[in-house]
């Protein structure tokens, strides 16, 4: 108790007083009594300021108070001149005994004496670099010298090759095939046929792909959350016409599958008259034919027995005029046909721009028509898998589902979805067929009835 006393004793007698303030109640007291040191030191310092340095320094430039000491100090230059680093008096030997060394080795250099220079010593591993390297460039000319230009051709290319397969632009179907190692067939090499490195086989995919269609397509201005009544009305009758196209194309589907209707209506009988009325048709057509076979018949018989017709003999004259008749016709038809030969002479220049002409016409119109080719092979889907491309149906909006603020706005289609039909549609993927879960078994379920269940009593 006492001890606690003490020490709060000596706490307050410690504990420094607070210095007492005059009062500062009027003029009078308030200039008397006033602390104006901290004024007073920094007039004093300004006063310094303009006595040594010319002027205040918060007047000045930075250029006039500082400036970059590129030189150093030169005292610790001086100090550090000749004093070696911890890292090298840790490493220096301390001991005066040269250390043990291993069993004697060969003398590991040679004295070489190079033209116009004086012999000197050099290790062997240099002599054998050296003498590698010039065998090396010795080979290497004679390589060059007796190389080919398809040997050059097919070095380029395979440095080529290389450069674009780290640029990322390496065609892996367009690289050569690799030599294949030849093996002696009389021996067994089952287990070197593993080892061995395979060509890269090319997949049954098209050469080409349609370069016409986008990546990423742009909707129809209509489709938009925000479309003007004219486009919205656009994209509206285009949905419109497609599923027009749809249903159309499922009508003419069905009715070739089909048969009439008609046929549902008729009965035996039906087909029995027909066949009644069928074979007295025919009964009738061949009394009818055997009837005329008579009566020709019998006019053939009258004919007969009729007087025979006389034929008069031309005379000389008769055969005079017929001659000269198509002696005239034949000149006729001769200067006709010269008169028309002439004609097309005549014409050859006009005929010939015609030709001309109707030539340009079909040359344009074949290249129009390879054009046309082209542009539909760049823009058509080819078939990769069992299933043809199927174009998504359009997304857009009824006019009276068509969002009157941003905060009613609710989306349409999907992102995911649109990148998988592109990827079908430029048939860098086969096209896929969605699946049911709920789709029957392909096979029926066989139900078996064991042994043991049978004679379960």
């Amino acid at each position: 108790m006492g001890r606690a006393a003490t020490t709060s004793a000596t706490a307050v007698a410690t504990t420094p007083a607070k210095k007492a303030q005059p009062g500062r109640k009027g003029k009078k007291a308030w200039r008397k009594n006033v602390d104006s040191t901290e004024v007073e030191e920094q007039l004093h310092e300004l006063r310094n300021e303009e006595r040594i340095g010319g002027g205040k320094l918060y007047t000045k430039a930075n250029a006039d108070l500082f400036f970059t000491d590129k030189s150093g100090d030169a005292e610790i230059k001086r100090k550090f001149q000749f004093k070696k680093l911890k890292i090298d008096e840790i490493l220096q030997p301390t001991s005066a005994m040269d250390g043990v060394l291993s069993r004697p080795t060969a003398k590991s250099t040679v004295k070489v004496a190079p033209e116009g220079m004086k012999a000197r010593n050099v290790s062997k591993s240099n002599v054998e670099a050296v003498e590698k390297l010039a065998k090396r460039k010795a080979e290497s000319g004679l390589a060059r010298v007796g190389a080919s230009a398809e040997a050059k051709a097919a070095a380029s290319a395979a440095k080529k090759r290389k450069l674009e397969q780290k640029k990322g632009g390496f065609d892996l179907w367009d690289a050569p095939e690799t030599e294949t190692t030849v093996i002696d067939s009389s021996l067994d090499v089952a287990y070197i046929e593993p080892t061995l490195k395979k060509s890269v086989k090319k997949p049954l995919l098209p050469d080409t792909l349609p370069k016409g269609i986008k990546a990423v397509e742009v909707s129809h201005a209509g489709a938009s959350y925000n479309p003007s009544f004219d486009d919205h009305q656009k994209a509206l009758r285009e949905a419109v016409d497609e599923e027009t196209e749809k249903i159309d194309t499922k009508a003419k589907t069905l009715k070739k599958l089909s048969y009439p209707a008609e046929l549902d209506n008729l009965d035996d009988e039906t087909f029995f008259d027909d066949d009644s009325e069928e074979e007295e048709e025919n009964e009738a057509e061949t009394s009818a034919a055997t009837g005329e076979t008579t009566v020709t018949a019998e006019v053939s018989a009258q004919q007969t027995f009729a007087a025979p017709v006389v034929v008069e003999r031309k005379t000389r004259v008769d055969r005079n005029k017929e001659e000269r008749r198509a002696a005239l016709e034949r000149e006729q038809k001769a200067a006709k046909e010269a008169k028309k030969l002439d004609k097309q002479l005549n014409r050859l220049g006009e005929l010939k721009k015609i030709v001309s002409k109707e030539e340009r016409i079909r040359q344009a119109r074949l290249e129009e028509r390879e054009r046309e080719a082209v542009e539909k092979a760049n823009n058509e889907t080819r078939r990769l898998g069992p299933h043809a491309f199927k174009p998504a149906p359009m997304d857009i909006q009824l006019t009276e589902e068509l969002a009157d603020s941003l905060r009613e706005l609710k989306p349409e289609g999907n992102l995911f979805r649109d990148r998988f039909t592109s990827l079908q549609k430029r048939t860098l993927i086969e096209a896929r067929v969605p699946i049911s879960k709920n789709k029957k078994l392909r096979y029926k379920r066989k139900l078996v009835e064991t042994h043991d269940y049978k004679r379960f009593k």
